[in-house]
């Protein structure tokens, strides 16, 4: 039995990728008029006086769980459940929109009076729920296309 590939498959591993990477890249940084800066990752906050604060897990754990449920969506995309896998992808997109919530919530609270600047590593799980946008639509004209190519009218 062959295994089948899937374009959508390339869309959920290219989201996982961007999402793993994310947790490892620095997501904001913050500096005042006196020169001291901070910089935000997925699970805490650096001060250049070399303090810290982990405060800030809750970002860190949303994308684990949204990685973890990408790769559990890669791994049932070769048993062509497509029902699990839309809602998986739901599921993922959620938590990928909670996290811009609980980040928007985060920045508001840290600003005060504070330089804001993004860094490339925000960008990243927006990138990667338009790959599960993606993805969705690539398991849905999968499924149509195997409706289609089952349905046959009996003489």
């Amino acid at each position: 039995m062959p295994i089948k590939f899937y374009l959508h498959q390339l869309w959920l591993i290219a989201a996982f990728a961007l999402i793993v990477a994310d947790l490892f890249l620095p997501i904001a940084m913050f500096g005042n008029q006196e020169g001291s800066t901070a910089l935000l990752t997925n699970f805490r906050i650096l001060y250049v006086e070399g303090a810290k604060s982990a405060a800030f897990w809750a970002l860190g754990v949303i994308l684990i769980c949204t990685a973890l449920i990408n790769l559990f969506e890669l791994l049932l995309s070769g048993f062509q459940n497509f029902t699990l896998q839309k809602r998986s992808l739901v599921l993922s997109t959620i938590l990928i929109a909670g996290y811009y919530v609980l980040y928007l919530i985060y920045i508001l609270c840290m600003k005060a009076d504070a330089s804001y600047t993004i860094t490339y590593g925000t960008l990243f799980p927006v990138i990667a729920l338009i790959f599960n946008v993606m993805a969705f639509r690539g398991v849905c004209s999968a499924e149509a296309q195997i409706i289609k190519d089952s349905f046959r009218l009996r003489d």
